[in-house]
């Protein structure tokens, strides 16, 4: 099966997520991977490990394994 991989790009409340959710609402066999549900985990639940300067890594490395994971362990299109 060809998966595709959509990604979205924009400004702050410009409605990506919005976009996103109702994508995966008609796609079937689709999931939407949310950096700000990254963020809000992070946040609830390892705020000390947060960069406290520059770059936040630790998102950036949560996204990349559920990214690898969704790649690596499932056929789902991926948002």
């Amino acid at each position: 099966m060809d998966r595709l991989v959509v990604m979205t790009v924009g400004k702050t409340h410009s409605g990506k997520t919005t976009f996103a959710k109702e994508l995966e609402s008609v796609l079937q066999q689709s999931i939407v991977i949310d950096q700000d549900n990254h963020a809000e985990f992070i946040n609830t639940h390892y705020k000390k490990l947060r960069p406290t300067e520059g770059p936040n890594t630790l998102k950036f490395s949560v996204t990349n394994t559920i990214v690898n994971y969704a790649i690596e362990q499932s056929d789902l299109h991926i948002i």
